[in-house]
């Protein structure tokens, strides 16, 4: 990962927090891309965009499947 710059990330509770940026490329769909990963806490967050056009179902249960068509 690369950094990039650092960010004031709009939080859930309509907060604002300094969070550095890194960018990374990662496997998707068979192609490479570029993303921009915050990183925020203990795990990085790449966010909702790489699902456009996609569905995402998913049960919220101990040993539930994610499924992304």
């Amino acid at each position: 990962m690369t950094y990039v710059a650092r960010i004031n990330a709009n939080l859930a509770d309509n907060s604002n927090v300094a969070t550095p940026v890194f960018r990374a490329t990662i496997l998707w769909n068979e192609i490479k891309r570029d993303i921009p990963i915050l990183a925020m806490g203990r795990r990085p967050l790449i966010g909702t965009a790489l699902l456009q056009d996609y569905h995402l179902g998913i049960d919220f249960q101990e040993g539930g499947t994610v499924l992304v068509d």
